[in-house]
């Protein structure tokens, strides 16, 4: 498998993506339903799932896709865009970029978004004022994740329509190990008036206590990354099948050093030992030019100062990249990293045979929701003004 490398014209854009902002979240709170918004997940571990997602219109959620912008050449993204848009005219379908990544494709990518016009664009590994800029000018929502309330606080500041409150039980690069999701919610909601998601290690069992804190809705990413949908590899599928506490692990990342957590295997012990892995050539999926013109063995694909590998020269840590590509493409259980939530420990198939669609996975959702509902607490009187609901 290599990278579609085919070009397409920012002219030939379709229509736009309906909007995600503010006013869209808070009007869908008042009619009593919630967001439940796929996260997007490594390089491309989540292709081919935020069309599917966005497609859903319950009676209780709304499904919300998102693409991650990761490592894609800006002509990738924007197929990926419009794939879903196929998928889900008239879905809420955003991208998710992560601020660590080379300024120069931080910015392609986001502009790349912006005209496609998509539902929203979220931002997290960092901190970028100007994709909020970028964003206003454009007409986009700008969605910024967080992991405090202070975050939150100064997004709606600057303009934000809603956050993403991500606690430590999330799958990848968590930003405070110690500060669990339940107790961040709080926090985030006390902190903002802005329409706030739970995010990080949930699953079907959590809706409700998050939408009565008063969230406006929650992420799932690990859920869906274990779904008969989606591009993914069947292996990366599988290694998310049948596992236990002690198959988590938190590994040290080359990214500025943060922690992140993943399935335990081959790859995550080496690092555990301490093992260099440096990068290797990656035009067997980019192809002969390379990402973006980039053909050496390190693209290059984290701004300045941000990888460990690369500043000691290649003699510690990883290359992220080849990590994440061997898992997402290859399938490879050994030399790959795959990325994971804290609720892998509750997925009940163990067979990637078995694995629901992701229309299945959210009709499941409504049903718990609908068995769950009581007069008292049904999703129309939760607390609208922690969501943010106009006075």
């Amino acid at each position: 498998m290599t990278a579609d490398a085919t070009p397409v014209h920012a002219e030939e854009t379709a229509a736009p993506f309906p909007r995600l902002d503010r006013a869209a979240i808070e009007a869908l709170v008042r009619a009593g339903k919630r967001l439940l918004v796929q996260g997007g997940m490594g390089i491309h571990a989540s292709d081919g799932l935020a069309g599917k997602v966005a497609r859903h219109r319950g009676d209780r959620l709304v499904g919300v896709g998102t693409i991650s912008a990761v490592l894609k050449t800006p002509e990738q993204l924007r197929g990926e865009i419009r794939r879903a848009r196929a998928e889900a005219p008239g879905g809420f379908v955003g991208v998710n970029l992560m601020a660590a990544i080379n300024k120069d494709d931080f910015e392609a990518l986001a502009r790349v978004s912006i005209e496609e016009k998509v539902s929203f664009l979220v931002q997290g590994a960092g901190i970028s004022r100007e994709i909020v800029r970028w964003c206003r000018e454009g007409g986009v929502p700008f969605c910024g994740i967080v992991s405090s309330g202070r975050l939150a606080a100064m997004y709606e500041k600057w303009g934000a329509d809603f956050v993403v409150a991500e606690g430590a039980e999330a799958g990848g690069h968590i930003g405070d190990i110690g500060h669990p999701l339940p107790t961040l919610v709080d926090e985030v909601i006390a902190a903002t008036s802005l329409p706030v998601i739970a995010a990080g290690g949930v699953d079907a069992s959590d809706l409700s206590r998050f939408l009565a804190a008063g969230a406006a809705g929650v992420q799932m990413a690990t859920r869906f990354l274990a779904c008969s949908d989606g591009d993914v590899h069947p292996a990366f599928k599988q290694m998310h099948l049948a596992k236990g506490e002690d198959d988590v692990v938190i590994i040290t990342s080359c990214v500025k050093g943060m922690k992140a957590r993943a399935v335990r295997n081959a790859f995550t012990e080496r690092l555990a030992r301490g093992e260099a892995v440096p990068p290797r050539s990656k035009l067997w999926y980019f192809g002969k030019d390379g990402y973006r013109g980039r053909r050496s063995s390190c693209i290059q694909c984290l701004g300045e100062g941000l990888c460990k590998a690369r500043a000691s020269g290649f003699k510690e840590s990883f290359c992220i990249t080849d990590a994440l590509l061997e898992a997402a493409v290859h399938g490879d259980t050994e030399a790959g990293l795959f990325y994971t939530g804290q609720s892998i420990t509750r997925i009940g198939e163990r067979d990637a045979g078995q694995l629901p669609t992701a229309a299945e996975i959210l009709a499941d959702l409504e049903l718990r929701l609908a068995a769950e509902a009581r007069p008292s607490d049904a999703p129309a009187q939760a607390r609208p003004d922690a969501v943010g609901a106009a006075a």
